[in-house]
């Protein structure tokens, strides 16, 4: 019906183009128009159409023949490249082989090559090989290296471009026992070792590593990029941006329990790095005590009135109060540099905290001599201008360098000078008395006594110097003069509870016969004051006076 109908539509435009072609003949012959013009414009017509059509069917032929022969080119250039890739792998029998992936066929791996492909890009010669099969891909540039799989057996790889595809030839090499030495070194490490690409993603690591971040493959941790703390990544960037080391202390959770660590990263070639971590939780307990132990020291050197200042090994100030700040004068900021022992002298001299010296060159000489070969406690007094006197002892510290205190005695100096210029006010006194006068503390001992009460005792300035005590002075007593019972009578007096009672030994007769009035009282501090009187040469006088009275009067009454 189709055909039919195609001849149907055709027949009638050629019998139209007929009809108006016949005239035109006609016209053309110069004659009428006969029956035979419309035969002959038909066939003419007819003619012109079959020719037309055979012109395109030969030029639509002509078309389909010529894409016919270049698809039977491109088919023989896919043979001829299939025949050459089969070649050239029957070529490399028994290697490992991997044929790159293309925007129409995806890639093929024969025998080991996925597993040592895959180990190597993991490896330290990742990045290296990465560029390689790069170039390959991109480029057709053939290469050839040894690369390091993640397990440290040594692979031999090759890439060559084969037709319109890249292959890549692997042959295992076996583990390098250096390398293999190393990795066991390295795994029976107690600390936790790991290695980072230069983009940062984990290569490898050791066993502690794996037991600290609870995993026990290695595969996985490689696949996770495993941390043992999240910023170890950031302080891995900074290393192999900067290439230099970075010591870090961080903290993490391993078996539950949160540890210290100390990050030691350092840089590798290529960009990548390696981490060590070591565990210093006891370490950084011990130092917070520590850190405590000293606070509260310091708090108790701020408490204490002396200047303290500590200095190391080298004569370097370490550690301070703030008496020694201010007993020299010297600005806390200056102190906080850690001066020298020399320069802290220096200072002091230019301010005049220090004693006048002919040679102070000499003098600073000796000084710092003393201080760095002092072996035992030494001590100074110095007397600076402007009545200030400082007692400086030094002596070595237990941690290596010296321990310096420092006491301001200017006020006990003055002090012991008003007691001693007192003292003598009251020898002084008490040698303008008639009687011999001794004061005994409540510890028994000789305080203070008068030149007659010396004399009358036999007793020598250098023997009652020393504040004797009042067994050793009636000890010489006895010796001198011979026993009695007159010191058994102080020594009662001293520990009574009052002295005055004993008033009824107010005359007692001595061992060489003088006799002797004794008087004791108790003064406010507890002292006794203890008084004697030699009555001999009154007695002696009363008894002649008495005498001649007598007589006189006998004979007055005779």
């Amino acid at each position: 019906m189709s055909v039919l109908s195609f001849v149907q539509n055709v027949s009638g435009p050629l019998l139209s183009a007929a009809q108006a072609l016949a005239p035109a003949f006609a016209e053309v012959a110069q004659r009428p128009l006969v029956e035979g013009d419309s035969a002959l414009a038909i066939f003419i017509v007819s003619t012109a159409l079959v020719g037309f059509a055979s012109i395109y069917w030969a030029c639509w032929s002509h078309a389909r023949f010529g894409n016919f022969r270049i698809a039977v080119h491109q088919e023989r250039a896919r043979n001829a490249g299939a025949v050459l890739f089969r070649d050239v792998l029957l070529s490399r029998s028994g290697l490992a082989v991997a044929i790159l992936k293309t925007a129409n066929k995806d890639a093929q791996f024969f025998g080991e090559a996925k597993m040592l492909l895959e180990g190597c890009r993991l490896g330290l010669d990742g990045p290296a090989l990465h560029v390689a099969i790069s170039g390959l891909a991109e480029k057709g540039t053939a290469f050839a290296l040894n690369a390091r799989a993640l397990d440290g057996r040594i692979v031999e790889i090759r890439g060559e471009p084969v037709g319109d595809r890249a292959a890549i030839y692997l042959q295992d090499k076996g583990k390098n026992d250096v390398t293999r030495k190393y990795r066991e070194i390295l795994d029976a490490l107690p600390m936790p070792v790991w290695l980072r690409e230069s983009d940062m993603t984990l290569g490898w690591a050791n066993r502690a590593f794996l037991s600290a971040i609870a995993t026990e493959n290695l595969e996985n941790a490689v696949t996770n990029n495993a941390a043992l703390e999240w910023s170890e990544r950031d302080l891995s960037a900074t290393v192999s941006g900067g290439r230099k080391p970075i010591k870090a202390r961080r903290s993490a959770i391993v078996a539950g329990q949160r540890r210290m660590f100390q990050f030691n990263i350092l840089p590798l070639d290529g960009a990548a790095v390696a981490g060590i971590a070591t565990d210093i939780t006891d370490t950084a307990k011990l130092e917070a005590s520590l850190s405590l132990t000293l606070d509260a020291q310091s708090d108790v050197l701020e408490q204490i009135p002396f200047g303290i200042a500590v200095f190391d090994a080298g004569q370097r100030l370490v550690s301070y109060n703030n008496t020694y700040s201010r007993l020299w004068d010297l600005p806390e900021q200056w102190l906080d540099t850690h001066p020298s022992q020399e320069q802290i002298l220096d200072r002091l001299r230019e301010s005049r905290r220090l004693p006048e010296q002919r040679n102070f060159a000499a003098w600073k000489k000796r000084q710092l001599e003393m201080f760095a070969g002092a072996i035992g406690e030494s001590e100074e007094l110095w007397h600076l201008p402007g009545g200030i006197s400082v007692r400086v002892v030094i002596r070595p510290h237990l941690q290596g360098g010296m321990f310096v205190l420092l006491e301001d005695i200017s006020e006990r100096l003055r002090l012991e000078s008003s007691m001693a210029l007192l003292t003598q006010v009251q020898k002084a006194t008490l040698d303008t008395i008639d009687e011999g006068i001794a004061i005994f503390g409540t510890d028994g001992r000789l305080s203070l006594h008068n030149g007659l009460f010396a004399t009358m005792w036999r007793l020598a300035e250098d023997e009652l110097s020393g504040h004797p005590h009042f067994d050793e002075i009636a000890s010489i007593c006895s010796t001198r003069i011979g026993r009695d019972g007159i010191w058994d009578v102080v020594s009662c007096g001293i520990s009574a509870g009052a002295p005055e009672r004993l008033g009824e030994w107010n005359k007692v007769r001595r061992a060489d016969g003088r006799v002797i009035s004794l008087a004791m009282s108790r003064l406010p501090n507890g002292a006794t004051v203890v008084t004697f009187s030699d009555l001999t040469d009154l007695e002696r006088f009363e008894t002649l006076e008495s005498g001649p009275l007598s007589s006189s009067g006998s004979a007055h009454v005779a």
